[in-house]
């Protein structure tokens, strides 16, 4: 292959991927499939995107006669209350020349639990955990996101443990960083036993690493 040809043929794969990794997250939203939020179509995503770029009131009716509100909508992060108890975060992870689209969300029953989900960047379903924790061993991850203070004992401790039943995690992205942070959460436990399980909880936050997230 001759030079010129070369070179097009490069320029042919790289100008995409850089284009691509350009794509801000106002378009990443109205592109994103309706299959991902079936109550809210294309032209309400582009609705409220467009309020808040307007600075005006960023409440529209979705398709259950709910409303949704655009909290937060920057050039690689996007939070959005969907109705009264669920909420979405999206975020764009730098990968090289390309990213990797975050979409977290939370839904609050009152305890939040969440759904984490990798895309590519033309919303494509990416299979695996990129680094974070795997919940399938209920006591594993209660282990990971608790601790012991020294203030009391193994057994304190394990009794305390013990009312973290079932296991459920939080999840949050950062608005001006590459960062994920993790927290378990207590759905089915009265205020009392409550205040004996938060302080041996630990939050874990993780950043993003350019293909993977590794611990903080």
């Amino acid at each position: 292959m001759d030079k010129p040809l070369l070179l097009i043929s490069l320029l042919a794969v790289i100008f995409p991927s850089i284009a691509g990794a350009q794509t801000a997250m106002r378009d990443l939203w109205v592109q994103m499939p309706d299959s991902i939020v079936a109550y809210l179509d294309k032209d309400k995503r582009a609705e409220i995107a467009e309020l808040y770029q307007a600075e005006m009131k960023t409440e529209t009716k979705n398709k259950l006669d709910g409303t949704t509100v655009m909290d937060t909508l920057t050039d690689d992060f996007a939070c959005i209350t969907l109705n009264a108890s669920a909420t979405m975060q999206i975020k764009k992870l730098e990968a090289g020349n390309s990213f990797v689209i975050c979409v977290v969300r939370n839904f609050n029953a009152p305890e939040t639990d969440s759904e984490i989900n990798f895309f590519s960047p033309e919303w494509k379903p990416l299979d695996g955990d990129f680094g974070l924790p795997k919940t399938d061993d209920a006591e594993r991850t209660k282990a990971f996101f608790t601790e012991r203070p020294d203030s009391i004992t193994a057994a304190d401790y394990n009794e305390r443990l013990s009312l973290i039943d079932p296991v459920m995690l939080c999840a949050s992205l950062s608005a001006d960083g590459q960062f994920i942070t993790l927290t378990i959460t207590t759905p089915l436990i009265n205020s009392e036993e409550r205040k004996s399980v938060v302080p041996i909880i630990r939050k874990r936050k993780f950043r993003w690493e350019g293909q993977s997230f590794a611990p903080c």
